[in-house]
């Protein structure tokens, strides 16, 4: 059994008539515990567009028999089928470190991952392929999201924590996923050439967020799809993927700006001083209503804040919008904050189910890492470098 030196610890089977063509797609599929989903996932790949040079990649995490049943399926399959088992202690990432070793092995530019369990339906890799060429797009997403999308017969918890959890990527990353209505997803077609497999350093589930997200901004557009019922074993979903997702989305987002974001939260905690003390000014000798007092000493705060922010944190950031317009959208989102700390405790105490005081320490962090990635990419953000069109990419080479 042949080891690949630049995956350790992996072991790679190969399987059918094609083993060392090219092909046209690979279909990455990581597993766990899948042996009852390896068969007819299998019989439902061979009747997707028979005329494509299609070849079956499983990325294998198990504890049980599925390696062996991926080779007893792969022999009676028409297509042809390869197996990477990672041994324990060579599991590195999870599931998102499964799909990265799938693209480091893939023989074909395009690639398509998409989970075994049936819930994405093979048919569909056709209209994803369909659409990475007429769009020449980078990375093509089924999303449930989109229009004619549709989120199945997902729970309301699961349906929350899903919608929950996109609104939150998107708002740390407005530019990044301005066209992505669902970078949750787990099926999607990616090119090769438009990505680094080695740079991701994918923890969990969601690799497609750390895909469009990291590196150059990419193109990508969407594909509606009915997200389909469970063939068979469990989801594999749990609040540490939820815990280790929220933290991995706070590393990308400050991932190359610690500086500025370590000044950003410098200044908020100023903007908490000056507040406290404007309130003490306007309630003990001015003989405001508390209330009215709050408001007026929470306005004061932002304008120090923004004055601070503008003269310290953004310093000599080319400015790309207008003052007045960077005043007023700083105001704008930190008065839209304090509308937000009630439904994102309620969203990660009652469908995380977090301890209270974790929750509330990590919806502090996440709305200062929200606000700092809004101030950072687009009221003191320059404009950012257009996405790399694969058309150009090729008539450079």
């Amino acid at each position: 059994m042949p080891v690949d030196a630049a995956i350790p610890g992996r072991a790679t089977r190969l399987f059918g008539s094609r083993a060392r063509g090219d092909f046209d797609v690979t279909v990455v599929v990581p597993t766990r515990n899948e042996r009852e989903n390896v068969a007819p996932l299998l019989r439902r790949l061979e009747t997707v567009r028979p005329e494509l040079r299609l070849e079956v990649l499983f990325v294998d995490d198990s504890s049980d028999d599925t390696p062996g049943v991926i080779e007893g399926q792969a022999r009676r399959c028409s297509r042809t089928v390869s197996l990477i088992h990672r041994p324990e202690g060579a599991r590195s990432g999870g599931l998102g470190g499964a799909v990265r070793a799938g693209l480091l092995a893939a023989r074909s530019d395009l690639v398509c991952v998409m989970d075994a369990d049936l819930q994405h339906p093979p048919e569909l890799i056709g209209e994803l392929i369909d659409e990475a060429s007429r769009s020449q797009a980078d990375v093509v997403v089924a999303s449930r999201y989109c229009d004619r999308g549709d989120a199945g017969k997902l729970s309301l918890f699961r349906l929350a924590v899903s919608r929950g959890s996109a609104m939150l990527a998107k708002t740390l990353f407005p530019r990044r996923l301005r066209a992505v209505s669902d970078p949750m997803s787990g099926f999607f077609v990616v090119r090769r050439s438009a990505v680094d497999p080695r740079a991701l350093q994918p923890r969990g589930f969601k690799i497609l967020l750390e895909i469009l997200v990291s590196g150059r901004a990419l193109v990508a557009t969407e594909v509606p799809f009915r997200f389909g019922e469970r063939n068979s074993g469990n989801s594999k979903a749990s609040w540490r993927e939820g815990v280790t997702y929220l933290r991995r989305l706070l590393e990308l987002r400050i991932e190359g700006r610690r500086r500025r974001l370590a000044g950003f939260a410098a200044v908020g905690a100023v903007g908490v001083a000056v507040n406290t003390g404007a309130l003490a000014l306007l309630t003990r000798d001015v003989h405001l209503w508390y209330l009215i007092a709050s408001i007026l000493a929470t306005q004061i705060a932002i304008l120090s804040n923004f004055a601070l922010t503008e003269c310290l944190v953004f310093r000599g950031a080319p400015a790309a919008k207008s003052l007045r317009f960077r005043f007023l959208s700083y105001l704008l989102i930190n008065d839209t904050s304090l509308l937000i700390t009630g439904p994102l405790l309620l969203l990660l105490v009652s469908a995380l189910g977090m301890d209270v005081l974790l929750a509330n320490a990590l919806s502090v962090a996440l709305l200062l890492v929200g606000r700092f990635a809004i101030a950072d990419g687009y009221i003191w953000g320059s404009r950012s470098l257009p996405p790399r069109r694969l058309v150009l990419a090729q008539e450079e080479g």
